[in-house]
């Protein structure tokens, strides 16, 4: 079989036998793959740091015949993300986006606008140190892409138009946002303030959000949302965003 090369982002990686290990990446050309790293557990020499998390690559890959995994060739480290992950909420962030990566793209099915979003917000990471606003971005472009983010103007149920300035609702049983009358009980509120930010981030790159004012309190409440709609779409929770969760 012929070696494919192509960038790559690793996703993780986990002990396969006694010397081996298996590669979870999202590849540029063919997208989230997963192989075998031959002796990457025994010998440092042969992959080094590029199978770090995160680490953006250039990787040749063999398919192997009636197998799933295909099979690492070679790792060349075109950048590290793996410094930036001593601060604890980059670990997390970091993590977070890898979890979203491995549970909501299929294998073997390219999407070149998800591994870009995916540098782009690792690469905010290291340029503010801080992870608040390229997460708000992620996951509003990371379901976006996916192609189930709801309508942001007007009440999933009834149809009502949203207005801008108007508070917004949304349930974990409903996939979009609800106006007043049809809110029901146990709703968590949208503020105008975060659905104006969600139209800014879903027409803007990431780089011209302005980075001022930033917390985890702001969009704390589109991130709910967004993560509410993924959780529901994956039918499972996200253990990183529990982890997220619990930053102060």
């Amino acid at each position: 079989m012929p070696v494919r090369e192509t960038e790559a982002i690793i996703l993780r990686t986990y002990p396969f036998q006694e010397a081996d290990k298996i590669v979870s990446f999202l590849s540029r050309g063919e997208g989230r793959t997963r192989g075998i790293a031959p002796n990457a557990r025994r010998s440092v020499k042969r992959f080094g740091a590029s199978l770090e998390p995160l680490s953006h690559v250039r990787m040749r890959y063999q398919e192997q015949p009636s197998r799933e995994l295909v099979r690492v060739e070679s790792c060349e480290l075109l950048e590290s993300f793996f410094d930036i992950q001593s601060n604890y909420e980059v670990a997390v962030g970091s993590s977070y986006v890898a979890e979203v990566c491995e549970q909501l793209l299929p294998e073997r099915e390219a999407n070149d606008a998800f591994f870009r979003l995916v540098l782009l917000v690792m690469s905010e990471f290291r340029r503010g140190g801080e992870i608040w606003r390229p997460l708000t971005y992620f996951d509003l472009w990371a379901i976006k892409l996916a192609g189930f983010l709801p309508p942001l103007d007007e009440c999933i149920r009834c149809r009502t138009a949203l207005e801008a300035g108007q508070t917004a609702w949304f349930h974990p049983q409903w996939d979009g946002l609800l106006c007043r009358d049809c809110r029901g009980e146990e709703a968590w509120t949208l503020s105008p303030e975060s659905r104006k930010l969600a139209h800014t981030m879903s027409s803007a790159a990431l780089p011209s959000v302005p980075d001022k004012g930033w917390s985890r309190s702001r969009g704390e409440d589109l991130r709910r949302f967004l993560g509410q709609q993924m959780e529901r779409h994956l039918e499972r929770k996200l253990v990183t965003r529990r982890q997220l969760d619990t930053l102060s």
